[in-house]
């Protein structure tokens, strides 16, 4: 995903861009007349089809600008405290203080505002009820954009609907304005996030294969690869035919297939356009295409031109995936692994809901620092079990002589004494508050953790260990009758054959214990070896999710993000429109 950018120049903002206009660019619709031509059919180069939605992005977002400031009687607005320019982040930002926002359910049916990244103001001496207030003989205003959600200081956390410190970068120096005026507002306009990112994306020429492909400079194209044999084809198509048909139709089969096809092509890349009317299933086409190339060693990307659009997708890819799941289990699956499943974005714009937080980037990063930490993770929980399985015996003498100390203090005080726990009792107890955590910590580790990071042996040694659990503990409940020799058997540690004892049960128990140490102790030191990230790092955690993730779903507009992650190259771009 990463490149090397020819410009060393500064890279032009849209920002820049928008500061540049006065009052009357901003209501001027011929303001991009003769730039704003019609997109041709053909593309001379992929700077050329880049450059070619330059300017219908900027009408665009002029014309929502011109839009937002013909209400802007009804947006939501706050008085400013005060304004203090921000050194260490450059010129021209400022922390500016509010009062508290007005008008915030300016949106009937819609959630209140809060103010986020990409926000952009008007800050101006005066609390305009329309345009003509801001063209008026001496007033004074800017445009002001939040850049970025300060996350180090509750003062600056302006991602809190209640927050009264902003972050803004001004299109002129606002601290002039406050000295020359006594009274200043902050008025809310429009967010520019999704403008901002497909502003980077036309300028930032990186990864344009895929472009390249689509826009076929070369009249002559070629639809089959000459160096895959048809034969070939047909085998991977019937291969495949069989768990497609009792769910597609022909030609949604037919669809999936040829894209499978040249998917296992490795002498040209491809391009495949799945087309249909509304209501013909082309969604649920690409979530069948989607769930099969899955566990094919494919990276793919995932992408929907709306948060709706690819909350749909995902969760028809994630309901396919525990069908299959719900099947497998019938004979001994145990975890649904959903770790090479990844979907990022803005949670409250996705609306993520309980069938999709186990894929959901943010959740995943909660669930993995748990299972990674020090006193929490995985590590810790083998540990603790280990060390109990091997000193049980001893564990419990020192509770009993804590047990008698406590009684003799009873006594004395005449109060009610503890009941002396039996070994067994103590056992089953001391094990269920071990294994509860470490349940726990394999279901988080099998659920989010790629299979094929933890490789199949291990997998499989991690099912085993959970039956062991399973088994131990029931065991231990049909072992009272036997406590004392329980606890003798349970002090050497020989192996099942050399003890002494003929109680089935016992040696039963013995045997579980012996079984949990050994797989314990394998798994312990075969995931040490996984090169885990750290729990003290959640960036590092982050990065692990897009680095092992094998299908990654995101809207068009955060796809952008993805420049900024060191990962292995995508093979498979998927767009559902």
């Amino acid at each position: 995903m990463e490149g090397d950018c020819s410009q060393k120049k500064k890279k032009a903002e849209l920002i820049d861009s928008m500061f540049s206009w006065s009052l009357d660019d901003i209501f001027n619709e011929d303001l991009y007349k003769d730039k704003v031509e019609k997109i041709p059919e053909s593309f001379q180069s992929e700077q050329h089809y880049l450059g070619s939605f330059v300017f219908p992005l900027l009408e665009e977002t002029r014309a929502e600008l011109s839009s937002s400031m013909e209400v802007i009687c009804r947006a939501p607005f706050a008085k400013v405290v005060s304004v203090k320019e921000s050194k260490p982040f450059g010129k021209l930002l400022y922390n500016i203080q509010i009062d508290s926002w007005k008008n915030r359910f300016y949106n009937r049916g819609k959630e209140p505002y809060r103010t986020l990244p990409g926000d952009v103001f008007v800050i101006s001496d005066v609390k305009p009820e329309n345009i003509s207030d801001l063209q008026q003989s001496g007033r004074t205003w800017t445009l002001g954009l939040v850049p970025k959600v300060a996350e180090n200081r509750n003062s600056l956390n302006v991602g809190d609907s209640t927050a009264t410190f902003l972050i803004v970068k001004a299109s002129k120096d606002v601290e002039l304005i406050d000295r020359l005026q006594k009274l200043l507002y902050v008025v809310f306009l429009m967010n520019i996030t999704t403008n901002n990112r497909v502003w980077d994306s036309l300028h930032l020429f990186k990864n344009v294969n895929v472009i390249k492909e689509v826009l076929c400079t070369n009249s002559m194209v070629e639809e089959i690869c000459n160096q895959c044999s048809l034969y070939s084809n047909a085998i991977c198509a019937e291969r495949l035919a069989l768990k497609l048909s009792p769910v597609l139709n022909e030609s949604q089969r037919a669809a999936v297939l040829t894209s499978l096809c040249k998917m296992h092509c490795n002498h040209k890349s491809s391009v495949e356009l799945i087309w249909g009317p509304p209501g013909t299933g082309k969604t649920k086409t690409v979530s069948m295409l989607l769930w099969t190339v899955l566990g094919m060693n494919y990276r793919i990307l995932t992408c929907t031109p709306t948060n709706v659009a690819i909350t749909e997708l995902a969760s028809r890819v994630v309901k396919l995936v525990k069908e299959a799941f719900e099947n497998e289990s019938k004979r001994g699956e145990l975890f649904c692994s959903l770790g090479d499943l990844l979907l990022f974005g803005n949670k409250d714009r996705l609306k993520i809901g309980s069938d999709l937080e186990e894929i959901y980037l943010d959740y995943r990063i909660d669930r993995l620092s748990e299972c990674f930490g020090q006193l929490t993770g995985w590590k810790h929980c083998f540990t603790s079990m280990i060390n109990f399985l091997e000193g049980c015996v001893s564990q419990y003498h020192i509770f009993l002589e804590n047990t008698l100390c406590k009684k003799k203090e009873s006594k004395k005080k005449n109060q009610r004494c503890e009941e002396v726990k039996s070994f067994g009792e103590f056992l089953r107890e001391q094990f269920k508050s071990i294994a509860l955590p470490l349940r726990r910590c394999v279901q988080i580790f099998c659920t989010h953790v790629p299979k094929s990071v933890i490789m199949e042996h291990n997998f499989q040694n991690i099912v085993f260990l959970v039956e062991l659990l399973d088994s131990f503990e029931s065991l231990s409940y049909q072992n009272d009758a036997f406590s004392a020799e329980l606890e003798e058997l349970f002090s050497h540690p020989e192996a099942v054959q050399d003890s002494p004892y003929s109680f089935v049960r016992t040696f039963t128990l013995q045997y579980m214990r012996t079984q949990l140490l050994c797989v314990l102790k394998t798994l312990r030191s075969s995931l040490d070896h996984l090169k885990l990230p750290s729990s003290n790092n959640k960036h590092s955690i982050r990065k692990f999710c897009f680095q092992r993730a094998s299908l990654i779903f995101c809207t068009a507009s955060s796809s952008y993000k993805l420049h900024s992650v060191k990962m292995e190259p995508l093979n498979l771009l998927v767009i559902d429109e």
